[in-house]
């Protein structure tokens, strides 16, 4: 994998900057805009995200086949690709922003919002639409440095945009708190993201070439064709996962969203930063199909279940089993009734980890459609589980159906479609994300059970503590069992720095 340990570097760096606005904004938005406030936004952020689908598969299409013109120094494919990929993205952006007006006008009544947020929430809608529209046009140049592996002028604009919506929000709350304001700055920082990392396109990729006349009927049949499964996979992801605020939302009200919110905000987070890593796996995958090196693919699927599994344990088991002590550490009391779908998300991290390897892989192989044809029927099922057990259990019913439609997920891809399509067996799979797990089992007994229920831990630096020992202790341990020597050597060459002259 090209530029491993400065991506990875990158990568973290963004979340990091995550945290720590997420620590600072929403305290902040509970204690300005008040628990329904915090419900009506976080609906917002849930239903705009629909919006996103419109992208209609062309983002990850874009990098899979950028990625295989690379690694088969095919330069004037590329210039095809990203000609007709922006042709599509200006067409796809044109089409967000009346779709986007409807939704703001509707958002207030989907969400029960009070009175007094009805014409903030409308505007804040709108603007958030106007960032996702931008997304698509300048997202396309993203994409083609990305396919480069370059994620780490991606993480730049990231890092850069995150500390900047975190300062703006800690600022200007106080003096002016509202919806309007999170959407304003939501829209700024997000262009600001979007065109920070064009500054290195020309250095990247100096022979780029984006004309009218490179955007044909075959290239734009190719693209589209591809980009239909990818577009199911996306929509059925981003559905997933925004399916369970949208519908408490609409089921049971705003102050039941605000209940959920704190877990869906770790969740979302840990999720972030636990695939934040793996996402560079895709473009490695498309260049390696490209050169027809199957056999280092292999490799590298093994080698992403393993070390994705690790990273997702290391996140997940403290939310897993210690829900409470992080919550009330956080943002205080009266979220107990977040406590129990925290647990059951942090279940959902585990599993839905190593489904997001393997889809990586298998739409690097071209197997897009069947990748879809999964996705679709998981949506489905999550979507009708989560209105049936809304009604029955409330807020934590909804957690519960994503975890069981993950497991029946899982259970089907693996032996069904990535085992034949990495020529390797399904035991040999479930081991390469059960060995991880086998290795923090006892660390995670001693340092998140025994020792941080004894302690108890009240406030945010004293789960920092806990948070240390444990990612010391199992770090260690998954290290030296989780992982292969081969890995560990390999990930010691790629992470260490590189001396002069090298790659």
């Amino acid at each position: 994998m090209r530029l491993l340990r400065r991506n990875a570097l990158g990568v973290y760096g963004v979340y990091a900057a995550s945290i720590v606005s997420g620590l600072v904004v929403t305290p902040l938005i509970v204690h300005h805009l008040g628990k329904a406030g915090l419900g009506v936004w976080t609906f917002i952020g849930g239903v705009t995200i629909y919006l996103s689908v419109l992208d209609f598969g062309v983002g990850p299409s874009v990098v899979r086949f950028g990625a295989e013109a690379r690694g088969r120094g095919a330069n004037e494919d590329l210039n095809e690709i990203a000609s007709t990929g922006l042709f599509v993205y200006a067409v796809i952006g044109l089409i967000t922003l009346p779709v986007g007006a409807v939704l703001a006008w509707l958002v207030p009544w989907l969400s029960h919002a009070p009175h007094g947020l009805v014409w903030d929430a409308r505007i804040s809608t709108f603007l958030v639409v106007l960032s996702l529209a931008a997304r698509f046009p300048l997202g396309l140049f993203n994409n083609l440095l990305v396919a480069q592996q370059r994620w780490d002028l991606q993480n730049l604009g990231n890092f850069v945009s995150t500390a900047l919506y975190a300062g703006l929000l800690a600022a200007l709350l106080p003096f002016w708190s509202g919806l309007v304001l999170l959407g304003a700055v939501t829209l700024g920082t997000t262009l600001l993201r979007l065109l920070l990392p064009l500054a290195w396109l020309r250095k990247e990729l100096p022979g780029l070439r984006v004309r009218r006349r490179l955007v044909t009927r075959e290239r734009l049949r190719q693209l589209l064709a591809f980009s239909w499964s990818n577009f199911l996979v996306h929509v059925a992801q981003k559905i997933v996962f925004s399916t369970d605020v949208v519908v408490i939302g609409i089921v049971l009200g705003t102050t039941a969203t605000g209940d959920y919110t704190p877990a869906a905000k770790l969740f979302a987070l840990a999720f972030g930063i636990g695939t934040a890593i793996t996402s560079l796996m895709l473009p490695a995958f498309a260049e390696l199909e490209g050169a027809g090196d199957v056999d280092r693919q292999r490799h590298l699927l093994l080698s992403g279940l393993r070390a994705g599994t690790a990273t997702m344990l290391l996140l997940a088991l403290p939310l897993l089993l210690m829900p409470d002590l992080l919550i009330h550490a956080w943002i205080g009391g009266g979220f107990r009734a977040s406590y129990a779908p925290m647990a059951l998300l942090a279940a959902v991290l585990l599993v839905h980890q190593p489904m997001y390897v393997l889809t990586q892989f298998l739409i690097a192989r071209a197997m897009q459609k069947e990748v879809a044809r999964v996705s679709i029927l998981t949506t489905l099922a999550n979507l009708a589980l989560s209105i049936a057990l809304a009604e029955v259990w409330g807020i934590w019913g909804v957690a519960l159906s994503t975890l069981v439609t993950d497991v029946a997920a899982i259970l089907f891809v693996v032996p069904r479609l990535a085992a034949p399509a990495a020529s390797s067996s399904t035991g040999q799979l479930a081991r390469a994300v059960l060995q991880p797990l086998a290795a923090s089992l006892v660390a995670a007994g001693l340092v998140l059970v025994a020792f941080a229920r004894a302690w108890r831990p009240q406030t945010m630096p004293e789960c920092a503590v806990v948070g240390v020992l444990w990612t010391v202790v199992a770090g260690c341990s998954i290290w030296r069992f989780g992982l292969s020597s081969g890995e560990r050597a390999s990930m010691s060459r790629h992470l260490r720095p590189r001396q002069a002259g090298g790659m």
